[in-house]
């Protein structure tokens, strides 16, 4: 992080929500350059209240309005996805810095618009694909970095989790609102982790379902229901294949009934990975040509970074409020000048990439064509 005496940030978030109060407000609070002076939502009790939780000075519920460069300097967007796009060029046209929530978009059309509009005001912008950042998936990119498994061959990722289960109307699952279901909501994050990890994408299929009959909005007007679990298939430039599977129908029966799997073979090893968000976070490896079982690889100090071991919960806080992981690096961007990533640009492709997974599901998984 900076120093306390540099140059501060005026940052004003968008967005009232739980995710909101639990990450954007703690992290940016815990920044020693910034100061969170406005918040802006739909529902001026509910802003309030959060406003005088935080000690925010500033509410509004006019997004236009608050978009303000003579108060502010940057803003974060943890909207709604069918917002993200006029509310980030918006920002943009006014001159400020974005931190956009994923998916960026409902539509890779609109995606590679906000992406260059990023490109052409210089913006520093980021996208917070927050499962990068964890002790375990830091120490697997440093792994593979360092040729521990040598050329990959096939790389399979899991997220499983359940809050799908109950049928309730959600947002999450209405398209006009979401642009679709698990796939953008859980499928960008993997999208994005296989990338950082495996290199770009040249194909991709997808088979998903509806399993969950689901309710009807509030004010029972119809609307498309989103898939709440998928499987997509991916090729590599680099000639290896993934599968990546997301799902929110499932019963963990964990803390927080979410776990995460990683398995990647190569030609000279093999990694496993393992996240339960309870209380184990960890990596197992093995050498080609040693016996197995595979031994468990002790993360380094320097990618905890001080945050605590025992409850993955805590590390995760940790990761991004005193660690200063994610929001932290953004707003060090801003201040240095430096590029921020992964960013609009990153948060497009992985948008293209969604956009061709749904599209093949209506196909019952037909491999397409990924490359831009």
């Amino acid at each position: 992080m900076t120093t306390p005496n540099a140059k501060r940030v005026r940052v004003g978030v968008l967005g009232t929500s739980w995710w909101t109060d639990s990450m954007y407000l703690p992290a940016l609070s815990a920044h020693p350059n910034v100061d969170v002076v406005g918040l802006c939502g739909r529902n001026a009790a509910t802003a309030n209240a959060l406003a005088d939780e935080w000690g925010v000075p500033w509410v509004s519920v006019d997004s236009d309005a608050f978009i303000d460069p003579d108060r502010l300097d940057a803003v974060v967007v943890a909207t709604s996805n069918d917002s993200h796009e006029p509310l980030t060029l918006t920002a943009l046209d006014r001159g400020l810095h974005v931190l956009c929530e994923k998916p960026i978009a409902t539509s890779a059309g609109a995606a590679r618009l906000m992406a260059a509009r990023a490109s052409q005001t210089g913006a520093t912008t980021l996208v917070p694909f927050t499962y990068r950042y964890m002790p375990s998936n830091q120490l697997l990119k440093r792994l593979i970095d360092d040729g521990f498994i040598g050329r990959p061959y096939h790389l399979n990722m899991r997220y499983f989790t359940g809050f799908a289960r109950d049928g309730e109307y959600s947002w999450r699952f209405d398209t006009e609102l979401a642009g679709s279901g698990v796939l953008g909501d859980l499928g960008s994050h993997w999208l994005h982790i296989a990338r950082w990890l495996m290199g770009e994408v040249t194909a991709i299929g997808c088979i998903s379902e509806r399993f969950i009959k689901r309710a009807d909005r509030p004010d029972a007007s119809a609307y498309v229901r989103g898939e709440d679990s998928a499987q997509m298939t991916l090729r590599f430039e680099s000639g290896a294949y993934g599968t990546l599977q997301v799902s929110a129908v499932c019963w963990e029966g964990t803390d927080f009934n979410q776990t995460h799997h990683l398995d990647l073979h190569g030609a000279d090893g093999t990694l496993y990975a393992y996240n339960d968000w309870s209380t184990v976070q960890q990596v197992r490896g093995l050498r080609a040509g040693d016996a197995g079982p595979a031994a468990l690889i002790e993360i380094p100090d320097d990618i905890w970074g001080g945050a605590r071991r025992g409850r993955v919960h805590d590390t995760y806080r940790d990761v991004f409020r005193s660690g200063g992981a994610m929001v932290g690096d953004w707003i060090d961007a801003v201040l240095t000048g430096a590029p921020a990533t992964p960013d609009l640009a990153e948060g497009a492709r992985v948008q293209h990439l969604l956009e061709l997974a749904a599209q093949s599901a209506t196909t019952d998984g037909r491999l397409l064509d990924a490359r831009a």
